[in-house]
């Protein structure tokens, strides 16, 4: 029988946070070395995923560290990306609001791409202050959702935001329905491992995490809603 294949479609542009899709992209990727010794007992997963990388073009993206820092190539452009229905939409965050209006600086090519895959996407996944662009794009209307506890207010309070977001401050990640979302960073690893589990199931999951070595968290294990005093 024919293995079948997810498409994931990682949505970054120029201010993109790389932590925010590099190790979670890795931790999924891992649904391909199912038979890899160095993960433990085989594992049968009946599909495989594929990534590209979608940006506004295809000049070399800047993370938010700026030019200095690691530089990431997109696969494809939003235009390109809109041929095909993807099958999962990975959001990591994007450039931070306008520090004067606090409107949103996703490019337009994104949002675009977002607003029209999102209604046949099997999942749709945000980390950190992506959320931001998801409600931007109409996604998180009439759902419950969460983000960065740092930006939580500003991202929450933003212009442009649907009023029926059911915000949630105390949350590590946040599942409704088809849509995820996580806290900051590295949250999204946390989530990714969930997901991974909620995919390919619990055992692979464990196998990763015990390589990848990040402690075991449920969803509400959320101190940063502490730190910054939204709770």
């Amino acid at each position: 029988m024919a293995t079948k294949t997810l498409t994931v479609a990682v949505c970054i542009s120029n201010e993109v946070v790389l932590s925010d899709f590099v190790q979670p992209i890795e931790i999924l990727a891992n649904i391909n070395e199912t038979h890899n010794p160095l993960t433990g007992d085989p594992v049968d997963v009946p599909f495989q995923v594929v990534f590209d990388y979608l940006a506004p073009t295809l000049d070399p993206i800047v993370s938010i560290a700026g030019p200095a820092s690691a530089t990431f190539n997109p696969t494809k452009t939003y235009a390109e990306g809109m041929a095909m229905q993807y099958d999962i939409l990975w959001v990591p965050a994007g450039p931070r609001l306008h520090s004067a209006t606090l409107m949103d600086r996703t490019p337009k090519e994104e949002l675009d791409f977002i607003r029209a895959q999102a209604p046949n996407a099997k999942y749709i996944l945000s980390v950190c202050s992506g959320a931001i662009q998801l409600a931007m794009a109409g996604v998180l209307s009439g759902k419950r959702a969460t983000t960065n506890k740092a930006f939580y207010n500003l991202i929450t309070e933003a212009p442009g935001n649907a009023k029926d977001i059911k915000w949630v401050p105390k949350a590590r990640w946040v599942v409704d329905g088809n849509v995820w979302t996580s806290s900051g960073v590295s949250a999204g690893s946390d989530m990714a491992l969930a997901f991974l589990e909620h995919l390919a199931g619990a055992k692979l999951a464990r196998q990763v995490r015990n390589i990848v070595e990040i402690p075991e968290v449920s969803s509400g294990d959320d101190v940063f809603a502490g730190v910054h005093g939204l709770v």
